[in-house]
């Protein structure tokens, strides 16, 4: 299975661990971290399936491309409380690679609201922030994927993403 640097960023972000933490699960420092996910590396190695199993070992599924979706990832397991879904627009701001600014100015929202969001600190819900906000990874062809009986939710690609996020 290729995995690709966005799917790094992502699980990742659903842990919501810095680069030093994951370097901590692996024979790897921050900055070789944080390479891969950059798509510095390109050849498949013991470190990418190291990186892998790091993930999978904290319950983080990894999604191959099919069914016209792009690669992804998920939580392996339902369950996961995430009632405003700030974890999920978390990963996908991850794995589209923007900052709070670059999601602000994309989608209209302010930057403190999506940071209150990714964190679980939202108050009252504003419906209209999180339609922009769906909307804007859309439009950067990042699906959120909903929880299922047997899987947690997660985020993917809704087509292959284009070569310069190359599996690693």
């Amino acid at each position: 299975m290729k995995i690709f640097a966005s799917q790094l960023r992502a699980a990742r972000a659903l842990l919501d661990v810095d680069q030093e933490v994951v370097s901590g699960w692996t024979d790897l420092d921050r900055r070789e971290v944080s390479g891969w996910e950059h798509a510095k590396y390109k050849l498949y190695s013991s470190d990418a399936e190291n990186l892998k199993k790091a993930f999978e070992e904290r319950k983080i599924e990894f999604l191959s491309a099919s069914e016209g979706y792009g690669a992804g990832v998920r939580w392996r397991e339902p369950g996961r409380e995430d009632r405003h879904r700030g974890v999920q627009f978390r990963a996908a701001r991850a794995m589209a690679n923007l900052s709070m600014r670059d999601l602000e100015d994309l989608s209209g929202v302010n930057r403190n609201f999506i940071l209150r969001l990714e964190r679980g600190k939202v108050g009252p819900l504003n419906v209209d922030f999180i339609r922009k906000l769906e909307t804007s990874f859309l439009q950067k062809n990042i699906v959120m994927v909903p929880e299922g009986k047997t899987y947690g939710a997660g985020v993917r690609w809704v087509a292959s993403p284009s070569n310069r996020d190359e599996p690693v």
